[in-house]
This record gives structure tokens, sequence and C-alpha cells, in this order.
């Protein structure tokens, strides 16, 4: 009996497998099954094919097409993986890095039709003139029906109140609401540019927003009504500060003062945001200071324009005005200049970057100086004692000359120019060919553009020229101040995009630009921060006074000597950048030191950095501008990678170009300015050039394309 219900049990056991197994082995659960299989597989498939980037590294001169070869492969099979997701109901997910399918989702929408856009801008503009000249009329309106109101010239004239006439100016519409006993408490002004309308009190300034006149008489009975007193209160208090400023203006005392400093205090204030200001020039006309009238709080404040940090508050006008005049800087341009140059003279002999520039030169200057009453006189030496010339300061003008010995031959120490002095370092010939505007498109090189920019305009433009053939890369520096078509050739970014500069460049160099690269600066920085820096060797000092450091506190001149030098992302970037007291050819000599440090590092990276990789393109791409695309930027990169730069070179006034006597435009007003103060001949300088700028030798453009070919074709 015991062994049936045994045997009952095992049946039953059996039988629950084989329901166990049957409900396993659903049509639904052998599906899921196969979907399993499938994945694995394809994970399979996308590991061998990440497998061949290591193959590929070496293969660079096919690499574009591997790649684009590949790409496909992985696209295809991310689209599988996506089909058996949409099938479970999993979310889609991208299975390919570096590509530009979001690029091309958020842009599909854009509208590139440039005649569209600008015609839709010029209705806008339209419509939007019409609007402004609509409020204009609606808002004169409004204050013509207020000036003609006799309703309302009847309420201000019981609160014992006036209100003018509209006066027209070039700007706006004005009118007036006074006091019989106080002057103006309220002004309603209209400006022409926007239609806008606004009310101002002493103390107040709001803008008037009506759809009628009624609505605007009805609120401004109330405010007059309820603010009559304040306003009037206010207006008297400001007139009882008007009268004293005249009167202490107007003082034997304060006259007396004017004189002896020889400065103008203009009897009449200008009102401008709630201030009335009064304006004081030394003898030439220069604003030195002011004195402001605050309307809203009946504050006056006397101002020091050469010191903005000092602002005083006065409570009695007559007893501070002496001592404020007497303590205004009433010096000239030209005494403050002399003044500046005394003490900048000072500064550099006593600057350790200069020191070490003397140094490096076998140089010695004078520390305590020979002076008279006209002239202050610093020796230049060699170490043995030979005076070569004497910087010689003007005390009366602040000119600083360069003498000879025997005091002859003065030239002017800012106008010194020593790409003047120097030989042309490269023999040009006689006849320079007529290249024509044929550009020069071999199949076995590629062009491109390196440019970088601080701020608004390019700062840097290299030319590379890549020869597949020889495996190797030359870099001509076009200088940012050539002269071209009426404007600087690095303005031409800014102004009409970097497509117009490369064809500029393209049209002047005679080699067609393939590609260009607008970098930021700062992206520049943190590449080689992001690479750990680079490793440079100086073999001459490095001296630029337009850096300032500081150590210790103590303020002093951006140096390097002579040695080996880790650098981070910004001291490489000043290093690339300066050029004062070197030249061009020192600066393009330590930009191809940076590129080759930078290009050494590079050769290290391979696909086992891509982490590295990924944060320098993300950086990069995030500061820059370019017609190179991200396939093509790493195909470049493998392809390149190991290319020699064999040589950089820079157009500069010591080979092709010269630079034309110029003058700027706020020295020139000056010069004009202070010829009229001292009753001399006007100086003949508005027609000049007003920019330092670079020209072609004998303004043939030939010899740009010369400078190229023969750069880029030597042996």
């Amino acid at each position: 009996m015991l062994k049936k219900i045994k045997d009952l049990k095992n049946l039953k056991v059996i039988k629950n497998k084989i329901i166990l197994s049957k409900s396993f082995f659903t049509k639904r659960n052998i599906f899921v099954g196969i979907i399993a299989l499938l994945f694995l597989i394809m994970f399979i498939q996308i590991q061998s094919v990440l497998g061949s980037f290591s193959f590929l590294q070496g293969r660079d001169t096919s690499l574009i097409t591997e790649i684009g070869q590949i790409k496909d492969s992985y696209l295809k099979l991310g689209e599988d993986l996506n089909a058996v997701r949409d099938f479970l109901r999993m979310p889609r997910v991208s299975y390919v890095g570096f590509t530009d399918i979001e690029n091309e989702e958020e842009n599909k929408d854009k509208n590139t039709n440039d005649v569209q856009l600008a015609l839709f801008k010029y209705i806008e503009h339209i419509a939007d003139s019409d609007a402004e000249a609509a409020k204009v009329v609606k808002n004169k309106n409004l204050i013509n029906s207020l000036a003609d109101s006799k309703d309302f010239a009847e309420f201000l004239k019981a609160a014992g109140l006036s209100i003018s006439k509209v006066l027209e100016d070039p700007n706006g519409f004005t009118l007036r609401i006074d006091s019989t006993t106080g002057g103006n408490i309220l002004t309603f002004y209209l400006s022409k540019d926007g239609g806008d309308l606004f009310y101002k009190t002493l103390y107040k300034k709001n803008t008037v927003k009506y759809e009628n006149f009624e609505g605007m008489l009805s609120d401004l009975k109330k405010l007059i009504t309820s603010d009559k007193d304040d306003l009037i209160s206010a207006a008297k208090s400001l007139n009882d500060i008007k009268s004293k400023i005249a009167k202490t203006i107007s003082s034997q005392e304060v006259q007396k003062i004017l004189k002896t400093l020889q400065i103008e205090l203009a009897p009449n204030f200008v009102e401008k945001d709630l201030k009335l200001t009064y304006s004081i020039f030394n003898r030439v006309g220069d604003l030195i200071g002011e004195i402001v009238v605050d309307t809203k709080d009946l504050k006056i404040i006397l101002i020091d324009k050469n010191d903005d940090s000092i602002t005083v508050e006065v409570t009695d006008i007559a007893t501070a005005m002496g001592p404020f005049l007497g303590k205004l800087d009433t010096k000239t341009f030209v005494e403050k200049k002399a003044l500046e140059a005394v003490t900048g003279l000072k500064e550099t002999i006593s600057d350790k970057g200069f020191k070490l520039l003397l140094s490096e030169a076998g140089l010695t200057i004078s520390e305590n100086p020979r002076e008279d009453k006209a002239r202050i006189y610093y020796d230049l030496s060699y170490k043995d004692g030979k005076v070569i010339s004497t910087i010689v300061l003007e005390k009366a003008t602040g000119t600083v000359n360069i003498v000879k010995p025997d005091g002859t031959n003065p030239e002017n120490l800012l106008l010194f120019d020593p790409e003047v002095k120097k030989k042309i370092s490269l023999e040009i010939p006689e006849n320079i060919p007529d290249y024509g505007d044929e550009l020069l498109d071999d199949s076995g090189t590629f062009n491109v553009l390196i440019a970088g920019k601080h701020g608004n305009l390019v700062d840097t433009m290299i030319f590379a020229h890549i020869n597949e053939n020889k495996r190797t890369i030359r870099m001509i520096s076009v200088p940012r101040d050539l002269f071209y078509n009426g404007r600087k050739i690095n303005s031409l970014a800014y102004y009409y995009g970097m497509p117009e500069l490369k064809n500029t460049l393209s049209k002047l160099s005679g080699y067609k630009l393939d590609k260009y690269i607008l970098i930021d600066m700062y992206a520049f920085i943190d590449v080689i921060d992001l690479i750990g820096g680079i490793d440079i060797h100086l073999n001459k000092a490095v001296i630029d006074p337009t850096y300032k450091t500081v150590d210790n506190g103590k303020a002093g001149t951006l140096h390097y000597e002579p040695g080996d030098y880790h650098l981070s992302g910004v001291e490489a970037l000043r290093l690339a950048r300066t050029r004062h007291t070197s030249s061009d050819f020192a600066r393009a000599e330590r930009q191809q030191v940076i590129i080759k440090s930078i290009q050494t590092k590079a050769k290290n990276f391979g696909l086992g950095d891509a982490d590295t990789i990924y944060e320098i393109v993300k950086t990069v791409l995030n500061k820059t501008e370019t017609d190179i695309s991200l396939d093509e930027a790493i195909a470049y990169y493998f392809r390149y990678q190991n290319y020699e730069i064999v040589s950089n070179d820079v157009m500069s006034s010591g080979n092709i170009f010269y630079t034309p006597p110029y003058i700027t435009e706020e020295n020139c007003q000056k010069l004009i300015d202070e010829a009229y103060s001292y009753n001399l001949p006007k100086p003949e300088c508005e027609g000049e050039n007003h920019a330092y700028t670079l020209l072609p030798i004998d303004n043939n453009w030939n010899l740009i394309k010369w400078f190229f070919r023969m750069k880029f074709e030597e042996k």
C-alpha cells in the first residue's frame, strides 16, 4: 500500500515537471531566446569591428575610405539592434559615436535661404519703423491734447501751476509743467527714436503708456493733487542749490583760484538722468572735474575726473569749492606725457626683465642719469664703458630721443623701427613674374589655413602646405597687419566670415586653400593643459614688456632666460604670441618649437587614448569654427600625425613688406588740439595712414605669390 502511494507521488512529480517544461517552452519564450542569441552574435561582430581600428592605425594612406566603410557597417549593425529594441518595446539608442546624426537632426529644419531671411528682416524693419512712427504720432497727440486742454489749464491755475507749449528739438518733443514759485516740477518728453513717452520729476522718471487722453489726464490730475506740495518743495530746494552754486562760481575767491590755476568752470549745467552737471576744464579744454547735483536726493557731489574713485559729497558748496579746485590735477596732456615718460624710464631701467635684456646684449645703462633744466640723459654703453648712444628725455614735452654720443642725429624712440634698420634678409629678383589669377591645386598636396583669434579679430594666420608625396609640412605665417583692399587682412573674418578670408589668402598666395580652422586662443590653452603641458628649449632669452608679472607683490616684465621649460597652456600661449623686443622671425621660431612639441605628444596618442582624444576634440570643437568635418578631422589626425614640419616662415618687413608712414587718429587729434591751444599751425596729419600696416615692396602683389612658391617648392 505504501509503495503504491509512493509511486503515485513520483508520477505526480513527473507530471508536474512535464507541465512545467511545456509552460517554459512556449512560442514566446523560444522567440525571446532567439532574440537574445542574436544580440550575442551582433555583440561579437561589433567587437570584431572595433578590433580592426588598431589595424587601421598604421594604414593612414587609405584611412578616409576605410573609416567610411567601417562607419557604414557600424550604422547597419546599430539599425539592426534598434529594430530588435523596437520589437521588445525598448527605447532606441545611438550605437555610433562621432557622427553628424545629432547635428543633422538639429539643423534639418534650419532655413539656409539667405535671400529669404534678408527679405524677412527687411520687411520686419519696415513694420517696426511704421509701428514707431505710429507710436510717435499717438504720443504726440497725447501731449498736444494736454497742452491744448482748457480744463487742464484751469486745474493747473487753481493749483498755482502753469503748462508750456510743446517744444520740438532734433531728438524729440518737450512739455513742461511749472510752479509759479518753485520753477519746473514735471516734464513730459517724447523721443522721436522709438516713440517712447515719459514724464520726469526731480526725483523719478516713468514711462507713459495710455490708450487715450482721458486716462492720461485723470492720472495726471491725481498725481499733481497728491504730490504737488512735495514737487514744489523739491523744486524750491533745487533752485536754492543752483543759486548757491552760481553764487559760489561767481565769487571773487573762486574766480581768483580759477585764474591762478588757469582752469575754467562752466556756469551753466547739463541736465541728464536726474542729475545737473557743471564741468571743469584745464587751460587746453581737458575735462578735469565736475560738480554734480543729484536732483533725486538733492545732493551736491564733487568729482575728480582724473581719479574716478575720488567722489566727495558736500553740504556747503561755498566752503568746499576752493579746496576741491586746489586738489585737481590741472596738467595738460603734454605735461602728463612728460611725467609718464620720466616715470616709465625709471621703472624700465630697474625692471628685472630689462636688466636681463641688457645682460644678454652685453650692454649697460646709467642708473643715475645726468640732468639739466631741460633734459634727462641716460647713457647706453658696452660693458667696457664705450657709449653707444644716449636716451634723452625732453622735460617740456615728454619726447624721448635716441642721440649719438656727439649729440647729433636725434631720433624719436617711439618711432624707432628695428625692421627699417635691418638689412633685407631675402634676396629678391629684379623681375618678379606676373603669376595672374590661376591657383595652384596639386593632387599630391593639401593646404589648410590655421587661424587663431583672441577677441573679435584674427590674431594669427598660418598657411600650412602639406606634401603627401614627401610627407612634409611647410608653414608660412601671414601678418595680420597686411593692408589689402582698404583694410587689414585679419579683419576680413570679422566683417565677412572665414570663407572670405580663406578665398582672399588663396588669391594672394596663388595656392588654393582646401580647408580652414579658426581656433579661439582659449582652446589652445585647454588643449595644451589636457595633454599635460609641453616641454621646450629656448636658445635665447625672451623679454616682453607688454606682459606684466607679479613676484612677491612687485610688478615686473615677462621674461624667460635661455634653458628648458615645461609650459602650461597659458604660458605656451604667451610665448607663442609675444613679439616685443624680438623680430617676427624669432616669434615664428618659437611658434615652430611649440607646434613641434604639441606634435611630439600627438604622435604618442593612439586609440588607447580615446578618452583624452575625445576631450581634446570636444574642447576644440566648442571653441572652433571650421569647414572640416569630424570624420575628416580624425582621418587627418592619423594621416598627418607623423609628417615632418620642415619649415615655418614669416612674411614681414624683414623680407617682402614695408611699413608706410603712420600716425594714430588719437595722436593726430591730440597734436591738433595742442597746436590749437598754443596758437601753432595745424599739423597736416589727418590725411595720413592712421594705423600700423604692411604693404608689398613697390606695391607689387606678385611678391607674395613669389614668396610662397619659393618656400613651398624648394627642395
